[in-house]
């Protein structure tokens, strides 16, 4: 079979489908493309059986892809939002002793350290959108799409939350 021209054809209703769940055209062709990916992979192995209704398994694969891009986002918004609180509420802690303080001082560096590591644009939209502004409040006063402000949003939020768990702060 060939897996290229299965893609080709089934593309358009992969489209429909992952774009009517999910809102940000950018985050769509990266699902898109994941969805690909996945029916290229499940096709790579020739021990694998070709689905009945092939229409019907490429629109689930769509949907269960977009659904786990949706469930990805949920976890790292509030793991980011988790560490926000959790600093906020150390900080606020009328008794704190000097190994807490030391601690939250150590925490507030590293994670210093990796908001640092971020492109100059990612961090300002971040600031941005810590300060309580809306996407497209931030478009605007950036003079940028709406869609790169999400887009930056995400992968910022993402990379901080994985450099913060590979250095143990979360």
């Amino acid at each position: 079979m060939n897996v290229e021209k299965l893609i080709e054809t089934h593309r358009p209703r992969m489209e429909r489908t992952i774009r009517k769940i999910i809102k940000n055209p950018s985050l769509a062709d990266d699902i898109i493309q994941d969805a690909s990916i996945k029916i290229f992979r499940y096709f790579s192995d020739s021990t694998r059986t070709l689905p009945e209704n092939m229409e019907a398994w490429i629109t689930i694969l769509s949907k269960n892809t977009a659904y786990d891009h949706l469930r990805k986002l949920k976890r790292t918004q509030d793991a980011v939002s988790h560490a926000s609180e959790e600093v906020k509420r150390q900080g606020s802690m009328e008794s704190e002793t000097p190994e807490r303080a030391f601690l939250s001082k150590e925490m507030m560096l590293e994670v210093k350290e990796v908001f640092q590591s971020l492109d100059q644009e990612t961090k300002n939209i971040l600031i941005l959108r810590n300060q309580g502004h809306s996407y497209d409040e931030i478009a605007s006063l950036l003079n940028i799409t709406l869609a790169k402000v999400k887009t930056r949003v995400f992968r910022g939020r993402k990379k901080l939350l994985e450099a913060l768990k590979s250095k143990g702060v979360l």
